[in-house]
This record gives structure tokens, sequence and C-alpha cells, in this order.
């Protein structure tokens, strides 16, 4: 089941900006509400937003790519380059993905701007599984932050940053399945924490098993070890993980298969997959500081290190 795995972990990355819909609305700060420059500009950045909603609608990369920064490179590291690789990508999984963008704040700071938002996105895998060819359905959610500069007349994206997200695809009798992952929203480098699934069977007659797993979010994705274990009768799984020390953010991904008992010709019970399901959720890695008393000039001064 791994390649399902690496399937949705192309959508996962490819979060900025492109989740964008006609159901969105901004401000600025109240302090600078008052600023004509400023309402200039948060209508600028509306207007953006919206003519690259519809790039995305019509899978026009080349139009996608002039509102990002030549150095464009977001909190985990990945570059404008790297992210159009993966836009690429998600496009070839998801034909019909369609985004949705709901913009909750625009700060305005000189010719820079940060904008928050709060982002969904729907699609059909073309990818299906299964003797019955199952179809996948993902369904993705997310808040971010964007970091834009005016350039010129345009507002390009030099930046972002993804507070939370969640995204599921399941398969089968897992499309109806309620099925919750737990983690924290930031851990500390090398700290443990621990990862909590809840899945609600609603049919004692399922067989449903159940992985997590833990992967540092990197490019190319490093994908992790999937070790199956039978699903308590209380639904919940737990795993305890130690956040990687080299400050990477964190992925925590859910496996769940289902299966039912078939009762062959000859009477011998085979197990059948009727159902799959993937949760994915992330932990941003806050970095271990060493605060430390140092003596210069004779005079005692505080140094920060990074582990």
């Amino acid at each position: 089941m791994k390649k399902y795995i690496l399937t949705i972990l192309a959508i996962i990355t490819f979060s900025p900006l492109c989740y964008a819909g006609d159901s969105y609305y901004a401000y600025a700060s109240k302090s600078n509400s008052s600023n004509k420059e400023v309402q200039q500009f948060v209508k600028e950045i509306k207007s953006a937003l919206k003519q690259q909603l519809e790039y995305t609608n019509e899978n026009n990369i080349e139009g996608m790519k002039t509102f990002y920064a030549p150095n464009y490179v977001n909190s985990d590291g990945i570059t404008k380059e790297n992210y159009f690789e993966l836009v690429k990508k998600t496009w070839k999984l998801y034909p019909d993905i369609k985004y949705t963008m709901n913009i909750t704040n625009i700060d305005i700071i000189g010719n820079t701007a940060v904008v928050e938002t709060k982002e969904n996105a729907d699609a059909t895998s073309v990818e299906k599984v299964g003797d019955a060819n199952i179809t996948g359905y993902l369904k993705s959610n997310s808040s971010s932050v964007y970091y834009l500069e005016k350039i010129g007349d345009n507002w390009v994206i030099t930046s972002d940053h993804i507070i939370n997200e969640c995204t599921k695809l399941t398969y089968g009798e897992a499309n109806t399945l309620e099925m919750e992952l737990v983690v924290p929203q930031l851990v500390q480098a090398n700290k443990d924490y621990t990862a909590s699934l809840k899945v609600k069977v609603p049919d004692k007659k399922m067989i449903v098993i159940a992985s997590i797993g833990q992967e540092p979010i990197t490019y190319p994705q490093i994908n992790a070890e999937e070790v199956f274990r039978k699903l308590p009768q209380n639904g919940i799984l737990e795993r305890i993980f130690t956040a990687n020390k080299d400050n990477f953010n964190e992925y925590t991904v859910a496996s769940v298969g289902i299966t039912r008992a078939k009762v062959g010709k000859n009477k011998d019970i085979k197990l059948q997959v009727t159902g799959l399901g993937y949760v994915i959720t992330r932990s941003n890695v806050v970095p271990v500081k060493d605060f430390s008393k140092v003596k210069q000039n004779g005079k005692e001064k505080t140094s920060i290190s990074v582990k």
C-alpha cells in the first residue's frame, strides 16, 4: 500500500496559494484600515489571488509561476522549482481537483504583505485499488500564512508557512469510516510526542488493521515503514514518536485497511479488502535552542545556538 501513501504526499506539499476559490474575503489590519494606499494594496492582492485561481483551474502552470518570486522557498525548504514539480505531479494524480480559499486577514507592511488563509481541496484519485477497481476520494484542509512582496506593479509570493493541515484519502468502505488522527501541531526537536488514531468501526464483521508512521518533510520525500496491527476493540491505536533532531517538519501518516471474511466454493475462508483509508497530519518542529551565558569584553552576554 506504500504507493498510495506517495500519492497523498504529492498533494500535501502542494498547498501554497493554489487553494483559491470564489468564496474568499479579505481585510487589512484595523490599525491600517484608514490608509488609502493600504486599501489599494489589499485590492491588488485580492485581484492577484483571483487571477491565480483562474490559472490553477486552467492547469496553466506558466501563469502560476508568475506569482512566485525567483528566490521563493517555503518553511519546509521547498524551492520554486521543486514546488512546481509537485504541482505537475498533483495534477497528474488528481486531474479533477478543486480548490477553495478563505483569506482571513491581510496585513500590509510597506511594500510587503502577510496573508492568512484557510484552504480546502477535493479530488478523485486516478489510481484505483482492489479487484473491483475501487475509486479513491481525497479531502484536504489547512491553515497557512503567505508572505508577499510588491515588485514593480506585481505582488509575488516570497515564502509561505503551513500552520496545520490534514489530508484524507479513502477507498470503498473507508469512505464512510470515521477516522481521526490526533498529533501535536508543534513539537520540539528530539523530544517525544504521541500520535493517536481513532477509528469508529460501525460493523463488527469488519476486520480492521491500521498503521501509524512518522515522516520528515523533505524533498524528495522519505517514506516511513508501515507496520500494521489489528485495531484494538476500543478503536484507538497510539504510537510514541521522537521528533527528528535535524529540525525538519514532520508528517504523521495513518493507514487503515478494512477486510471482510468471504467463504469460497470449497468452504475455505478468504479475506477480501473492501476499503482503504489514509490520514496525514502535520507537526511543525521547533528547533532546540541552547541559551548559555558567555563573557564578552568582561561582560556577560546571552548567546543562542540551534542544535
